[in-house]
């Protein structure tokens, strides 16, 4: 949603952000740019060989709460009333119950381990375990147990292990030092005051279960976060899953391997503030309420966040957000895994480059589908669903054109989309795909249902486009249709033919061969179309139901584009109509302003609309990538929405 008809607009609009850069710009994100997919791929294979065993209990400590007191079996450990405070290093075995515990770890210098042995431990006014000191905490979950933390609505920070002024501590489990969770039984935290799992270095987690209900942030590791073989089920007021250093680009990073996560978060489901890499697992995540709530402009409710690469090898994902569903505020590479996002802006989001090499990725609702400076998909299969552009490049840190962020659309030589393999379907009610640099097609297969409306076209590009291998169907309004471009070396066809919706687009040559077919689920006036088959000198006939236009390739171009889009010219090129819809009346989606900024209506559940009308939704307001760290948040519902029927698309 860029066509800007005023060139004057457009040039002063260019060099205003041009002169705003030069005098000052202002940093996107907290994105390190020395560290690469490489360094988090290199994590997830280190954390592979990494195990955890059953401690050593021949000489452990025995600790056991009662309702008002707590015995101590062995050395090391003190009890003072129904707290204990661990004085020295070793293996302490903790069963037990009790209403108005707590747990404190004062060995400076030393390691401690925790086996949890079917503990139930709450504390009123505090933390129920705090690591005060120590070099590494180990907690082990012991198997077949079942293990709860509680803490309670409001802290008393009169003791000398506290300090209120630092707010320390402010999660059920708190730790000043690197923390270990680990052994396949169960742990239940439940967090009224703030936090739930706040470790200020290191976590990590193996073959644990763990469920948490937390005020604020879930379970938060500060250095990194590491989880293998683990499954996690987190309801917060906050982020559920997170790392936050900021000050050491090598820190803030969070690594996924064979883990199922399952998170209800009013903030950001996963995030890394700096590398974050999946692996495996399962993760299932409802952010912000879903993609049908409206998002609140001071809050980030994203899905899965990074702050400066990510990565995702495999897994399955299920992600219902009100912002973004998979974001970076540097690169997205995706080489595996199913996909299925409903989102109330992006569906994936990359600040730089986004790669698709493998995978099933659908995104069943969403502002726009796939966003990034640069887009590369050579694998995979890829079906989107947009009340705006399918793909979009273009520059600007998830500003995707609502509230006071807008996408950067001004034309830049840095920005393009590259398509060399995999399957693509996009049902987009603005541009299809849309570059605001170059485009690439040199193989795979590529279905567009554009907009229906004439401010928006199904193929948009404001440099150069070239195709040189490929299927490509594109099906749209006429307004801003654009064919490829004349350095092209395979042919490809602009036709105006009206078709309503589910009317197949159908191409063959001059002895009534079938070269391709294509579906598209909303009506079109517009057709480009492309495949090896075509050849200079050949005649071809591209019908729709009972229309159709027959062209003789007298070059590898048949049917020129306008400049920066228009209807097509040419001696070749026929003029075409606005698609009507039944009743004859132009579709009711809402057209874009000159200015590109009012978006159509977002999708609803209610499936493909025949008549090309944009179903009805809510636009998000801005959502910043930063918030407070330890800021407080209500728990959000779940109000998950899916829309669209899949595209249908076959080769013949």
């Amino acid at each position: 949603m860029k066509k800007l008809k005023n060139s004057l607009i457009f040039l002063l609009v260019a060099a205003l952000i041009i002169c705003m850069s030069a005098c000052g710009k202002k940093s996107s994100s907290n994105a390190k740019s020395s560290v690469s997919t490489a360094d988090i791929e290199k994590i997830l294979e280190e954390l592979k060989n990494e195990t955890v065993g059953k401690p050593d209990t021949k000489n452990a400590v025995k600790i056991e709460f009662s309702s008002d007191s707590v015995s101590v079996s062995g050395n090391g450990a003190e009890a003072d009333g129904g707290s204990v405070t661990i004085k020295k290093g070793g293996v302490y075995v903790l069963s037990g119950s009790s209403d108005d515990g707590r747990i404190i770890v004062d060995a400076k210098g030393e390691e401690v381990t925790l086996l949890l042995n079917g503990l139930s431990l709450t504390s009123k006014s505090s933390s129920p375990l705090y690591v005060y000191k120590s070099s590494k905490t180990t907690v082990y979950l012991e198997s077949g147990t079942e293990n709860t933390l509680t803490d309670g609505s409001s802290y008393d920070f009169s003791d000398s292990y506290s300090s209120k002024e630092d707010d320390e501590p402010n999660a059920a489990i708190y730790l000043k030092s690197d923390l270990v969770i680990a052994g396949s039984g169960k742990l239940t935290v439940n967090a009224n005051y703030n936090n739930a799992v706040t470790s200020k270095d290191t976590l990590e987690i193996f073959s644990s279960i763990i469920t948490v209900n937390a005020k604020n942030h879930g379970i938060n590791g500060k250095d990194y976060l590491k989880v293998k073989n683990a499954v996690l089920n987190v309801t917060s007021g906050g982020d559920a899953v997170r790392s936050t250093n900021d000050k050491d680009e090598n820190l803030g990073y969070i690594a996924l391997l064979d883990t199922e996560i399952t998170a209800k978060s009013a903030e950001d489901g996963i995030q890394a503030e700096t590398l974050l890499g999946i692996s495996g697992g399962k993760i299932n995540i409802t952010s912000g309420e879903g993609s049908g709530a409206k998002a609140d402009s001071d809050t980030s409710t994203k899905g899965i966040k990074a702050g400066s690469t990510l990565l995702i090898k495999d897994g399955e994902f299920t992600l219902d957000c009100c912002d973004d569903a998979v974001h970076s505020n540097g690169d997205v590479s995706i080489t595996d895994g199913t996909f299925k996002i409903s989102t109330g802006d992006d569906g994936v989001h990359s600040d730089s480059k986004l790669s698709v090499s493998g995978g099933n990725i659908t995104v069943e609702k969403s502002y726009e589908g796939l966003e990034g400076a640069q887009i590369e998909i050579s694998g995979g299969e890829i079906n989107v669903t947009a009340s705006d552009d399918g793909l979009n490049a273009a520059g600007g840190n998830d500003e995707s054109g609502f509230g006071d962020r807008k996408d950067n659309f001004i034309s830049n030589s840095d920005y393009y989309i590259k398509i060399t393999g995999g399957k693509i379907n996009v049902n987009a009610y603005g541009d299809g795909i849309d570059s605001n640099g170059d485009l690439f097609v040199e193989g795979g297969e590529t279905y567009v249902s554009g907009p229906v409306n004439d401010g928006n076209g199904a193929l948009d590009y404001d440099g150069s486009a070239k195709i040189t291998g490929g299927i490509f169907v594109a099906a749209g309004s006429s307004g801003m249709a654009m064919n490829f471009g004349t350095d092209s070396t395979q042919g490809s066809i602009m036709v105006s033919l009206n078709g309503a919706a589910q009317t197949a687009i159908v191409l063959k040559d001059g002895s009534s061969n079938e070269f391709l077919s294509y579906t598209p689920p909303k009506q079109y006036s517009n057709v480009v179309i492309s495949c090896p088959d075509l050849k200079v000198g050949s005649s071809y006939t591209v019908s729709a139901g009972s229309a159709s236009q027959s062209v003789t390739l007298d070059s590898l171009i048949y049917g020129e584009s306008k400049g920066m889009g228009g209807a097509p010219n040419g001696s070749n090129a026929p003029q075409g109509t606005n698609p009507q819809n039944d009743n004859n009346q132009p579709p009711s989606g809402e057209k874009p302003s000159d200015n590109g900024n009012q978006p159509p209506e977002m999708p609803d559940s209610s499936g493909t609309e025949q008549n090309g009308t944009a179903p009805s939704g809510n636009r998000p307001d801005k959502k910043p990538d930063k918030k407070p760290d330890d800021s407080t948040a209500s728990s959000s519902g779940n109000k998950k929405q899916k829309s669209a029927s899949d595209e249908t698309s076959s080769q013949s």
